[in-house]
């Protein structure tokens, strides 16, 4: 099965990644292109998963905002070690997320199709998700996760009152940053 099947079979993509060297700037400067937003705001997370079949953990800081119909991604690394994110050898778009009934069987079927697993997290139940290596096959990797994210829910809701112009950056509480 291609890759394209594999995707159309699901619901649609709902969210776009960029990693970046600083979020926080990336954020604002998509917001007044765009006039995505809010975005809410996680900062140091240690990001705990499987990256090429290896145990690690990442210093991670994350934008999660919201444009249109989507949900915008924007991520930076705070330390220098290989991963994810910097394998791709460059700053900018890094992938596309589609929500998926299983996330596991849905990584078999990409690698049926020829693209890798990069990384995974399938032990902790509420953040399961899979980061397939599909730059051979259509450019970019595909991020799967249980339907539509938690966080990207929350900041669709709060997108949905927003007046596009206070409060652009939130705690995942919802207060102002």
């Amino acid at each position: 099965m291609s890759i394209s099947k594999i995707v159309s079979k699901h619901p649609p993509i709902y969210q776009m990644g960029f990693y970046v060297e600083d979020a926080k700037a990336y954020a604002q400067h998509h917001h007044e292109l765009y006039g995505s937003g809010p975005f809410v705001v996680m900062e140091n997370i240690p990001a705990e998963m499987i990256f090429r079949g290896k145990e690690v953990t990442f210093d991670l800081t994350f934008y999660t905002g919201w444009w249109r119909n989507l949900s915008v991604e924007i991520i930076q690394q705070n330390d220098d070690q290989p991963s994810f994110l910097s394998e791709n050898g460059r700053y900018g778009f890094h992938h596309i997320a589609i929500g998926v009934s299983d996330v596991q069987k849905a990584c078999k079927e990409f690698e049926a199709a020829g693209n890798s697993v990069q990384i995974y997290n399938f032990t902790i139940p509420q953040f399961k998700f899979a980061y397939i290596d599909a730059r051979n096959t259509c450019g970019y990797y595909v991020e799967l996760n249980p339907e539509m994210d938690f966080m990207s829910q929350v900041v669709r809701g709060w997108a949905e009152d927003w007046d596009g112009k206070s409060d652009l950056f939130r705690n995942p509480d919802g207060s102002p940053r």
